[in-house]
């Protein structure tokens, strides 16, 4: 299944978000913080997507939240991918 992520470079990248948005791709490890404003910026948010390294790192705090809010997590890579070009990447799920 292809999946269209809303790739995230940053913490500056969360103001430019569309409130559309239904997949995000986390370049970096989110706070509750960035969850937060995730969540405030784009209520219809379904995956998130992280690294590996990064979702081993999250805290279950976050991971709850996100399970709350019935927001899949998915563990994986956009690499080589530049924001700066475009912000979006299809993925095979």
């Amino acid at each position: 299944m292809e999946v269209v992520f809303r790739v995230i470079g940053s913490e500056k990248n969360l103001d430019d978000l569309n409130s559309d948005e239904t997949n995000v791709h986390f370049c970096f490890r989110p706070s509750e913080k960035d969850i937060f404003k995730l969540n405030r910026k784009c209520p219809n948010v379904r995956i998130v997507q992280l690294p590996e390294s990064y979702y081993n790192t999250l805290s279950n705090t976050t991971k709850t939240l996100l399970s709350i809010k019935n927001i899949e997590i998915l563990v994986g890579n956009v690499w080589g991918h530049r924001t700066d070009i475009d912000k979006y990447i299809t993925v095979d799920i």
